[in-house]
């Protein structure tokens, strides 16, 4: 039977503002390993509310994980840099940049607040969150321990990193996903493994709990001590 587990509001420090975020969690030694989930785009159903954001929350708090959701700038009730600009104008803005240099950073303390809750970390990416998870990926000590990427924006976003990846990894995507293209030069490195799930899309309604079964299988696959 999975753990009961609780769920925390918490307030997220960053360079320019406060995010905000959820923390859920079971009764329990502190100090292990956790996820740390990214969303979305905003502008694609990118906050913490996301169905297959919840649904691997979900798979992965009932393994006795704690694990940390959050919403990216001027979402919810993460702070907004522009409060008078709509969050689709900015978000767009963004777009045209493209770097989401600020997006990064705000991530990675992120990245870095997860450790008061464990020291351990499964960094897992949705779609955009994806692209902004493999950018906090280090091969130092304390970076993270496995990387998921759910449905990444392979042509459209800067992967170069996927190739050389050195921890335990996992790429899922749908076989009809009609808004991101693949590369056709894709090459995996040995320590990624690759599910494709058919018959649906990126959204992955009413296929939310195989995406969950999935991630969930690959991290206790990748080095998670169960008790």
């Amino acid at each position: 039977m999975a753990p009961e587990y609780h769920r925390l509001e918490v307030s997220i420090p960053g360079p320019e503002g406060v995010l905000e975020g959820n923390l859920w969690y079971t009764e329990g030694e502190p100090g292990g390993e956790g996820v740390l989930l990214c969303p979305p785009h905003p502008l694609l159903a990118g906050n913490m509310e996301n169905n297959v954001v919840q649904a691997v929350a979900a798979r992965c708090a009932g393994l006795g994980l704690p694990v940390l959701l959050f919403n990216y700038r001027g979402v919810g009730k993460s702070f907004k840099p522009e409060p008078d600009l709509p969050l689709f104008e900015y978000w767009h803005r963004l777009d045209q940049e493209g770097a989401f240099s600020s997006v990064i950073s705000d991530t990675r303390a992120v990245l870095a607040f997860c450790r008061r809750y464990f020291q351990r970390v499964h960094l897992v990416g949705y779609s955009f969150g994806a692209f902004i998870a493999l950018n906090l990926i280090s091969e130092r000590a304390e970076g993270p321990i496995s990387f998921t990427a759910i449905a990444p924006p392979l042509a459209e976003r800067d992967f170069t990193r996927l190739s050389a990846l050195s921890l335990p990894g996992l790429l899922i995507t749908a076989a009809e996903d009609l808004l991101l293209k693949e590369r056709a030069d894709l090459i995996l490195p040995p320590t990624c493994q690759r599910i494709i799930l058919e018959e649906t899309d990126h959204f992955f309604l009413g296929r939310e709990e195989e995406v969950a079964r999935a991630v969930g299988g690959f991290i206790a696959g990748s080095g998670l001590s169960l008790k």
